[in-house]
């Protein structure tokens, strides 16, 4: 279950970046922009505005995976497949956000949630 948790952090780590990765990788910004104040708003592409939105759905998904997985490891419960399958469906829900597809997109948010959900009933 750590390993799980472990890459959770890696990947909400990465979502945290990535908007930024993906403008300095378009040319949309200069990397050193990225190391200054960012008083300047800067207009940004699509794929960016997507990027910066998953990163935010992702951290609020922390805020209840987190405690879930820290409780189930303190607890000895059994919850590391859910929780990988969780992770899965954080992964793809990255990608189709990314790649604008709306409605799976939407179907495997919905199995996050659900993921979260059966790890909180098992922890009771």
């Amino acid at each position: 279950m750590t390993e799980v948790v472990l890459a959770t952090l890696a990947l909400y780590l990465l979502q945290l970046m990535l908007p930024n990765l993906i403008a300095v990788a378009r040319g949309e910004i200069e990397a050193a922009s990225l190391f200054g104040g960012r008083d300047e708003t800067i207009e940004k592409s699509i794929i960016v505005r997507r990027a910066d939105r998953a990163a935010v759905n992702i951290q609020e998904s922390m805020i209840v995976f987190l405690p879930l997985a820290g409780l189930a490891i303190a607890s000895g419960t059994s919850v590391a497949e859910t929780a990988t399958i969780w992770l899965g469906l954080r992964v793809a829900y990255l990608i189709t956000y990314l790649m604008g597809i709306s409605f799976i997109r939407t179907f495997i948010w919905f199995g996050s949630v659900y993921c979260l959900g059966a790890m909180a009933v098992a922890l009771v």
